[in-house]
């Protein structure tokens, strides 16, 4: 096994996705196309875990971090040259704790439909992981999903740590806590909040209609 199987291995075990990030970037830089990188060093990295799984080297929640982290990062790679250049970009998540993310899956194809470019990273996204993809990709606006009072500590801290790494992205939040409570203090982060799907389709709508650039 090779040197940047390795740290790449190595990384994915410790769920930095932000390691694995630069190493991508670091191999195409070495004119290392995105199908060797595949073939070259993700493939061997994910045989590399699961032999390790099947000796018992690593735990169970060892093995649900690497899990969880390879997705994260091939959400990421798979999507990278699906871009269009003039496309706003939509990055969209559940807050950590939440693990319903079916609403959060219609709100991504909403904003398919309004022709943007969407990342959606499903449910119970850790805070550095999101953070990590935001500063990574630069999307115009993100998207978060939550649905219970004991995640609005988590969310005020996302949101925070959003706006340390970007101060004028435009942030929404929607779910089922939000459709159910007043949460006065994302009026004054100036975060944007939806009860349902129709509303933030009117919202969309009245972008496109405007012609209104979200460029950060």
């Amino acid at each position: 096994m090779n040197q940047l199987v390795q740290t790449f291995t190595k990384s994915i075990l410790q769920g930095d996705v932000h390691s694995l990030l630069e190493l991508h970037a670091s191999a195409i830089e070495s004119k290392m196309d995105h199908l060797s990188f595949y073939e070259k060093v993700v493939k061997p990295s994910m045989y590399r875990i699961g032999e390790m799984w099947e000796k018992n080297q690593i735990t169970v929640a060892d093995e649900h971090l690497a899990t969880a982290t390879l997705k994260y990062l091939l959400s990421y790679l798979m999507n990278e040259h699906k871009a269009g250049k003039n496309q706003p970009k939509a990055l969209l998540f559940c807050i950590e704790g939440e693990q319903h993310s079916l609403g959060l899956e219609l709100a991504n194809e909403i904003f398919k439909e309004h022709k943007w470019s969407t990342r959606f990273l499903g449910a119970n996204v850790p805070i550095k992981d999101a953070v990590t993809f935001i500063e990574a990709w630069q999307p115009q606006m993100v998207g978060i999903s939550i649905g219970m009072t004991t995640e609005l500590g988590r969310l005020k801290t996302c949101i925070e740590s959003i706006r340390k790494v970007n101060e004028k992205i435009n942030i929404v939040v929607g779910g089922r806590l939000v459709a159910q409570y007043k949460l006065d203090f994302l009026e004054k982060e100036q975060v944007m909040t939806f009860n349902d799907l129709d509303e933030l389709n009117s919202h969309l709508t009245d972008l496109s209609k405007q012609s209104v650039s979200l460029e950060s």
